[in-house]
């Protein structure tokens, strides 16, 4: 028998641990539940994890007016501080959020006391971050597929073993999923062999659809297969790790799949070349 959802609700504080795995098990297994049963919880989850809220456009006439020659000249005293390449450089406007690319809450909650005491400084705070003073900028192709990977890593198997087995609302969800995609997305197809099907969702990245169809295999945990609207080029699979998983991905009929999970190397080819054969769209 399913269990059913814990009484209360979680709040927004209870996601956020959720995120950052700061939960007992059996904490992060209600929540689980609820958020396969709760579709608006589920859109609050990933706006959390998407750090998608205009905090820096907020601060920006702040920043405007950092008097950067002075935090320059403090940051250089700083012991242990690095050489001249890291300057504290005028404000500049940062390219959008995509939905899911997230830096921790508890970055983000730093950065906002930075600007509220002290004007500019989340020039420090990225080089920080960054590792080598610079600052990635401009948009890539790449993005999608690390924001995805570090979205599923958070899964664990229990995210999805009280998910009944049932092929009936598997379907209407694969219905669903596919509308949104234009494509046709029946379960034999995405059907693979020694794995189950517990979920399929529609996401959205980058304000493109994005089917997450997560999958549970008994040796390995949670495989996920991702399709996104981007518009992509054909290209053949090719292999990566990102954010600790092994990931396949390729692109075909105008879209980019990806197969991602801790499953070993060859077998997610395999099941890559089983999905590139069956998948007509």
């Amino acid at each position: 028998m399913t269990q059913s959802p814990p009484t209360d609700r979680p709040t927004d504080a209870d996601l956020v641990a959720y995120l950052d795995e700061e939960l007992a098990a059996d904490r992060r297994t209600e929540i689980a539940r609820w958020l396969d049963r709760d579709g608006e919880l589920q859109q609050r989850l990933t706006l959390l994890a998407g750090g998608a809220r205009p905090f820096r456009e907020a601060f920006e006439p702040l920043l405007a007016e950092a008097p950067l020659a002075r935090l320059q000249g403090m940051l250089d005293g700083l012991p242990g501080n690095r050489p001249a390449t890291t300057k504290v450089v005028p404000p500049m406007r940062s390219r959008p959020r995509l939905a899911w690319t997230w830096p921790r809450l508890p970055l983000i909650a730093a950065g906002l006391a930075l600007f509220l005491v002290g004007a500019g400084a989340d020039r420090w705070l990225a080089s920080w971050r960054d590792g080598d003073g610079s600052e990635a900028t401009g948009e890539s192709e790449n993005d999608w597929r690390q924001a995805v990977a570090e979205y599923i890593s958070l899964y664990s198997p229990d995210t999805l073993t009280a998910i009944p087995d049932d092929a009936a609302p598997r379907q209407g969800e694969l219905t669903l999923v596919g509308s949104k995609l234009g494509a046709a997305l029946p379960l034999e197809q995405i059907s693979l062999p020694g794995l189950t099907l517990k979920r399929a969702q529609l996401l959205e990245y980058d304000k493109k659809p994005l089917a997450q169809l997560a999958y549970l295999d008994s040796k390995s945990g949670v495989v996920a297969l991702c399709i996104y609207g981007d518009g992509h080029a054909d290209s053949a699979a090719t292999s990566e790790r990102r954010a600790g998983l092994n990931i396949v991905h390729w692109s075909a009929h105008g879209r980019a799949f990806m197969l991602v999970g801790h499953a070993e190397m060859p077998e997610l080819q395999r099941l890559a070349g089983l999905l590139s054969q069956k998948l007509t769209l």
